[in-house]
């Protein structure tokens, strides 16, 4: 394939549009503190949505994090953060889990009883979520 056909290739892709690519504007869900059910606040005013592993695995789990969607989370510091932490893991058990960064982790805003979070990706992951 030359570079001309490459360029037709590109063109007709954007007109139209990426099959595989999913529904890049997704969707938005409200999460509440009742939703996670272990969460928990440390002392130094960190909050956090979920253990770090290892656990025993039950109730406590890393929120599903689904691909192009968007997240509102309530948390309970009645300030607005000024640390925003996540990490991703591809298991609900955090097994493998690093931090959050680019396009899988986008801040949207911050306040006093809420985060907004986006997975900007193509793929799924579960996330725990860590405030101060």
């Amino acid at each position: 394939m030359g570079w001309l056909d490459l360029r037709r290739l590109a063109a007709l892709v954007g007109v139209l549009g990426c099959a595989a690519c999913g529904d890049a504007a997704g969707a938005t869900f409200d999460v509440r503190v009742d939703d996670l059910p272990c969460e928990m606040e440390r002392p130094g005013g960190i909050w956090e949505s979920a253990p770090p592993p290892p656990f025993a695995v039950g109730e406590c789990v890393w929120f599903p994090f689904e691909a192009n969607n968007t997240y509102i989370f309530e948390h309970p510091l009645g300030r607005v953060p000024s640390v925003i932490i996540g990490y991703i893991a591809f298991s609900g058990d955090g097994r493998g889990a690093t931090i959050a960064s680019g396009d899988a982790f986008l801040i949207n805003g911050a306040d006093e009883s809420t985060v907004t979070i986006r997975n900007g990706q193509n793929q799924s992951f579960s996330l725990r979520l860590v405030l101060q």
